[in-house]
């Protein structure tokens, strides 16, 4: 039986960890203002929370990337507010990838090469410079392959819309793949993209980017501040 995983392996007061509540598909990130062996203590998540929800966290280091599933036992609505989560599962996974991705949810059309006339609709729930993940109805996805799933190596073309009016177009191969509550999640490395496709993914990227330094500069902010939290 493998060992008990511990929150203060991995995990510090003051870090940034993102926050899913069970209803949402957005990821927020959140500063943790204290834990101990199976609970943590979080910035309050501007969303509809009640005491028993459930809460997926994600913490990321250079070496692994660990998930926590857990379920919400305290609200503190005083300044600052925040919610305390009981962790009752820990997942840890090596962190193989030559890129960080940034947390989205995008609309994405998915063919067999590019000039194929009919695509099947997926989302796109992680996204990088060289690669991005997709989420597949499984009956959606035998429209893609012959052999009824995709398998690593195969190549698609895809056309990910990074809002409602722009697009981005490129090749991608099949990396890896892992359950999900709404399909299939596939890993895909980008093997192919043109100039102008390259330079909006990246602008896009840049954005992701900026707003993701806003949450660690106030982390810095918050911590000169709160000392007490600081311990």
């Amino acid at each position: 039986m493998a060992d008990k995983i511990m929150l203060s392996e991995f995990l510090d007061v003051g870090k940034v960890i993102k926050t899913k509540h069970y209803n949402s598909n957005n990821w927020v990130n959140n500063l943790v203002y204290s834990f101990n062996n199976d609970s943590i203590e979080k910035d309050y998540i501007e969303n509809i929370i009640m005491i028993g929800d459930t809460m997926r966290c994600k913490y990321s280091t250079d070496a692994f990337e660990y998930t926590m599933t857990g379920w919400v036992s305290r609200i503190k609505l005083e300044h600052p507010q925040s919610i305390t989560i009981k962790i009752h599962e820990i997942e840890r996974f090596l962190n193989n990838r030559k890129s960080y991705r940034y947390d989205v949810y995008l609309c994405s059309i998915i063919k067999k090469n590019k000039d194929d006339k009919k695509g099947v609709f997926a989302i796109v729930v992680n996204l990088s410079n060289i690669g991005l993940a997709f989420v597949v109805n499984e009956d959606l996805e035998k429209q893609l392959s012959k052999k009824g799933t995709l398998e690593k190596g195969d190549m698609l073309f895809f056309e990910l819309y990074i809002t409602s009016r722009k697009k981005v177009c490129f090749e991608g191969v099949i990396k890896g793949q892992s359950p999900s509550e709404k399909g299939k999640k596939y890993g895909v490395e980008i093997t192919h993209i043109d100039k102008e496709d390259r330079n909006a993914l990246e602008g896009f990227i840049n954005r992701l980017e900026k707003k993701d330094n806003e949450i660690y500069n106030r982390q810095d902010g918050f911590w000169s501040k709160h000392s007490k939290y600081n311990k």
